[in-house]
């Protein structure tokens, strides 16, 4: 594969991580992951020294988290992302910085900007396709209209 190609295929599966967290396609999100990956949620808050962790949680942890969904009253609402990759740094893990936001769409049909951030991920070639070996989510609003359980 030429890197042309893999950074073609990188942008691809950043841009399906999104889907797949609108469409509700939990599973195959989670399976974008490497056995060993681990996705965090992280802001920066001007009362604090370092950025605070909201959610760490490893490959395991995700699919367990998306499982106990049903069992709880979310008001999710739909959501949207809007991904720019920014810059690709190949190599034996691949670096992929993005720019997000999502859009939230409520029961009565209203949207808003929900979130935005940056991801920083680490991409690792693993036998013909990528893993998500690690995702960082930082995310720059720290007040949301409804809290989701669910990654950005």
């Amino acid at each position: 594969m030429s890197d042309s190609d893999k950074r073609e295929r990188l942008r691809s599966l950043v841009a399906r991580s999104g889907r797949l967290l609108d469409d509700g396609a939990f599973d195959a999100y989670v399976g974008l992951y490497a056995g060993d990956g681990r996705y965090s949620m992280t802001a920066k808050a001007p009362e604090l020294p370092q950025p605070m962790t909201w959610m760490a949680l490893s490959r395991d942890e995700l699919g367990s988290l998306f499982e106990s969904l049903p069992s709880h009253e979310w008001d999710l609402g739909e959501r949207l992302h809007l991904i720019s990759v920014d810059e690709i740094e190949l190599g034996d893990v691949a670096t992929v910085q993005s720019t997000f936001c999502v859009v939230r769409i409520d029961a009565g049909g209203r949207q808003e900007l929900y979130a935005s951030g940056r991801y920083t991920d680490r991409w690792r070639m693993e036998g013909s396709d990528w893993r998500l070996a690690e995702r960082e989510a930082r995310i720059a609003n720290r007040l949301w209209t409804a809290p989701s359980p669910i990654p950005l």
